[in-house]
């Protein structure tokens, strides 16, 4: 029943909008880093190529045959870096780091209903 201060346009129009709220818009997908190596030599000088692997990652409810795209986004903290093969949007880029300090990658990955998940690694230091 719609209350008599309230139009039938305005009564529809709230409803509606109730309706989309409740509407399922997907599960969000899962985000898996892999680091190859997981640690490169302290005050390494940008010496050794780190692929940083998110093909691992996948949306299993909404998409268990992997038939619809993910896209990614890292995120590098810590660290001065160099992408030597793909960029920040790959799903498998190579990159150096200076190795002054350890750093911390993110990864955001979305999948078509625009549901994001996010993964951290850290890459670690050794000493020589």
């Amino acid at each position: 029943m719609v209350p008599r201060r309230m139009g039938r346009t305005a009564a529809a129009l709230a409803l509606v909008a109730v309706a989309a709220c409740g509407t399922d818009g997907g599960h969000p997908p899962l985000a898996r880093i892999e680091l190859t190596p997981e640690a490169i030599v302290e005050n390494d000088g940008f010496q050794t190529e780190v692929t940083l692997d998110a093909s691992n990652s996948t949306d299993p409810i909404d998409d268990p045959d992997d038939s619809e795209s993910l896209s990614y986004a890292w995120t590098i903290d810590g660290d001065e870096h160099r992408y030597e093969r793909g960029r920040a949007t790959s799903a498998a880029p190579v990159l150096r780091f200076r190795g002054d300090r350890p750093a911390t990658i993110e990864l955001t990955v979305t999948d078509a209903d625009g549901a994001t998940a996010t993964a951290t690694a850290h890459l670690q230091l050794t000493v020589r």
